[in-house]
């Protein structure tokens, strides 16, 4: 007698493959940080003090070509309204001597030259820097001597502005009209005096901007040495990321 051995159906187990190992997480690259952006009304004011107006070299030429023609052409127009001691208007009195200013006319040519020369170096420099103030000084000193040549002598003065002007105030403010009845003296001073003005600007100005480039220059150096210490630490970082 035969005896059937069943087998059990063979189960078939689903193996699936083996998950592949978890790649490690690469470390995000460390940004380099970003340097704070300068506006532009901050860079504008950084650099107030390099710049000036045109304006003012322009005026000074014109100036010095006007006074030049003038004292040179027409002198005869500089002058006052003669009114005696009742208040009568009279003629009109020159003030300077026509001839005696001609006779000057080297160093109010020489005068003329050196203003319209430290203006055009204005334009020429567009902005305050050491060679500006140094030849703005010298300019300055060489203009100071001419007018001191053209306007020390007493001479210049038209001899019946005197004579009116100490009439006028004989017996009211002598010491006003001891000073009036010079005018020489006085356009002197007043050009010695805008003079130094001018060069004490244009020294604290250029001084100024000298300062001010310096630190400009320093700073944008510091910022090369941070932006290439920067790049060079993010470099190292990208490679250790990556190995």
């Amino acid at each position: 007698m035969e005896v059937a051995i069943l087998s059990e159906p063979e189960t078939k187990i689903n193996e699936s493959p083996p998950a592949p190992a978890a790649e490690p997480e690469k470390a995000p690259a460390a940004e380099p940080e970003k340097e704070p952006e300068v506006e532009p009304e901050k860079k504008k004011d950084s650099k107030k003090h390099q710049k000036f107006s045109y304006w003012e070299p322009v005026a000074g030429i014109l100036f010095a070509i006007i006074a030049t023609v003038i004292f040179l052409g027409f002198p005869q127009i500089i002058t006052v309204q003669y009114v005696d001691g009742s208040g009568t208007i009279g003629y009109r009195i020159p003030t300077f001597e026509a001839e005696v200013i001609r006779s000057l006319w080297l160093p109010i040519i020489i005068w003329a030259l050196l203003r319209v020369g430290i203006d055009v170096f204005y334009l020429f420099e567009k902005k305050y820097t050491k060679r500006l103030a140094l030849v703005s000084v010298v300019g300055h000193v060489l203009t100071a001597i001419c007018s001191v040549i053209i306007f020390i002598s007493p001479r210049i003065v038209y001899w019946e502005y005197v004579d009116w002007v100490h009439s006028y105030f004989e017996n009211v403010a002598v010491w006003f009209g001891n000073i009036l009845a010079k005018p020489n003296l006085i356009v002197l001073t007043i050009m010695i005096v805008v003079l130094i003005i001018e060069s004490i600007i244009v020294i604290r100005k250029g001084n100024k901007a000298i300062a001010e480039k310096d630190d400009e220059d320093k700073n944008e150096g510091a910022n090369d040495g941070e932006n290439k210490d920067k790049a060079d630490m993010s470099a190292e970082s990208t490679e250790n990321t990556t190995a």
